[in-house]
This record gives C-alpha cells, sequence and structure tokens, in this order.
C-alpha cells in the first residue's frame, strides 16, 4: 500500500466550542450520503474529557468542511458510571436500519490513572442523533485476566456473527507497566465473537501481540476483508517514539501476522502528524479510498487524511 496525504482537516482550534478545547480522537468517517463524509469524533474538553461529536467534510474533498455539531452527540456517563472522565469513539456498525457506534468509557483511579471499559450508542435517525445502550454496566466490562482495560471494540457481522477485534490487558500481565515515573498501559488485541451485538462475556484470544521491549500496546485499528484475506492498520505504542501505525493479515480473522512495513503511512517531516500517526479508519467512496487519522499527541495535533494509490495497492 502506498497513502498519500491529502492534509489536515481540524482541530480544537478550527472551532469555537467551550466543550473542545484540546484532543481531536479516533475520527470515524460515514457516508452520511454521496457527497458527505460525516466523521464521527471524539473532542476533548480542556480537561482532556471526551465527548463524541461529528464533523461533515466533502465526500470528494475530505479536508474541506461542511458542518459540525454544536454540542455533544454523545455525553459522558453520570458520576459513578464507568464513563463518567470521557467517551472515546471506537467503530460503526450498521444493521436493519440503525448506525451502532461503539466507544470506549474512562473512569478515574487512584492507584493506576484510569480503567477503560466499553459501550455502545445506537441512532435510527442515520447518525444525527445517539441513544446510549450503555449506562450503568458496559458491554464490554472487567473479567478475568482482562480487569484493566477492555476497549476500542471493533465489530463486523458475518454469517449470523458479531465478530470483534478490542484492545485488553496483555496476556500474563495486571495491565500496567513502569516506564520512567510513569504507569503505561501494556495491552494487545484480542478477538472474540457473539450471536448478540450487546453481549459479549468470553474472554477473547490473543489476536495480535508486542514483538519489542520498546513497545507498549496495539490499540485501536481498521479492519477490512479483502479477497479472502483480513486486513488490518492499527495503532503501535512505542514507549521511545509515542503512536505509529502497523499493518497485519489474517486468514481467518482471529490470528493475524504483522507486516508493519507494508503499512505505506508514517508520520511527516512537519507539521501537525510529524510526532505520531494513530487511530486509523478506512473507509471506501465511489472509486477511491481514504484513511483518517489522529496527529501528534494523541490528537492535539487534529485529524488528517490519506488517499489509498490505487495503483500501487
Amino acid at each position: 500500500m502506498v497513502w498519500e496525504k491529502i492534509g489536515k482537516i481540524c482541530d480544537a482550534d478550527t472551532f469555537a466550542l467551550p466543550w473542545y478545547r484540546k484532543n481531536s480522537m479516533v475520527p470515524l468517517p460515514y457516508l452520511l450520503n454521496e457527497d458527505c463524509i460525516r466523521i464521527f469524533l471524539t473532542m476533548c474538553d480542556a480537561d482532556n474529557v471526551g465527548r463524541i461529536g461529528y464533523v461533515d467534510v466533502k465526500a470528494d474533498n475530505p479536508t474541506e468542511i461542511i458542518d459540525y455539531s454544536k454540542e455533544p452527540l454523545i455525553e459522558i456517563g453520570e458520576n459513578g458510571r464507568f464513563d463518567d472522565n470521557g467517551v472515546v469513539t471506537s467503530s460503526l456498525l450498521e444493521e436493519d436500519g440503525k448506525l451502532y457506534l461503539f466507544y470506549s468509557g474512562y473512569q478515574l483511579c487512584v492507584k493506576v490513572p484510569y480503567l477503560i471499559f466499553s459501550g455502545v450508542a445506537v441512532s435510527e435517525d442515520n447518525g444525527h442523533s445517539f441513544e446510549k445502550f450503555t449506562k450503568d454496566v458496559p458491554i464490554l466490562d472487567r473479567i478475568s485476566g482482562e480487569s484493566q482495560v477492555r476497549s476500542a471494540p471493533y465489530v463486523l457481522k458475518e454469517d449470523n456473527k458479531y465478530k470483534m477485534w478490542y484492545t485488553a490487558d496483555a496476556a500474563g500481565t495486571d495491565g500496567w507497566i513502569a516506564a520512567g515515573e510513569k504507569l503505561r498501559p501494556f495491552y494487545d488485541l484480542k478477538y472474540t465473537e457473539s450471536d448478540d451485538i450487546f453481549n459479549w462475556k468470553t474472554r477473547g484470544m490473543t489476536s495480535i501481540t508486542m514483538e519489542s521491549e520498546d513497545e507498549h500496546g496495539i490499540g485501536k485499528g481498521t479492519i477490512w476483508k479483502e479477497n479472502g484475506t483480513y486486513k488490518m492498520i492499527y495503532s503501535l505504542r512505542l514507549l521511545s517514539k509515542g503512536y505509529r501505525l502497523g499493518y497485519a493479515e489474517s486468514s481467518d480473522g482471529k490470528t493475524f501476522k504483522r507486516m508493519d512495513e507494508k503499512v505505506g503511512i508514517t508520520v511527516s517531516e512537519n507539521g501537525f502528524d510529524s510526532e505520531m500517526i494513530c487511530f486509523p479508519e478506512r473507509i471506501r467512496v465511489k472509486d477511491k479510498t481514504y484513511l483518517f487519522y489522529c496527529g501528534n499527541h494523541y490528537g492535539i495535533g487534529g485529524i488528517g487524511c490519506a488517499i489509498l494509490n490505487e495503483v500501487d495497492r
């Protein structure tokens, strides 16, 4: 693959919103109509607490903004809930006229920095409004062996089964490592299945794991099936560099082989994505394939877009 960067779309300075002052995280593009891509986006306030809104862009020029949400589509949870300190976009699934938006919910802790579990909200009006299905108990809650993080679910439906890839505590660990004076999360990408879109009780199998001492997280990916092969572009978290993107393939969708050298995109020499590139999401629009992603410092730099060079794919 060879991705050609189109440019930056927006950051918190693009809009005058009191609830969007800092990070721009995990863009989820959705073809609202033939002319418009709606990018569901985590917009963080001055304390870096995320709420989910959207930015509408032109389908033939994703750096041109048409509209944006003036109020959050999905708010944080009530005090004490699993998502009371932030909701972060994760993936979209369309089914039976409904649009399901899976998200990660943050809750602050004392002895570790936070816990992250996952919920889902449902739209019945093509993504113009959402109702949280998950208000009290997350659909990905803590279980034995995955007690700190069960987040960033990516869900597809195949053969009447729901298939989920998600981030969770690395096998045999408590989900954290000490790096300098900080605790940093330590997680793999897991895989599980369910017959019920709201019921995910089974502990997942490891789908992609870390390969060097510098790596401490395999996170949010975008997954598609092409010519019988599952393909994934995912977020790779490094102690030395922050985030980069990786690429992997699988014949069964469960165990992936890393081929990071084929991802075809990395940080720029300068600008909003010169230090980090993370949280990818791929979408096919007519004859074009776009990749939306976040830039420096987990998205403080803003979000950008690249287009696949079809000749070199």
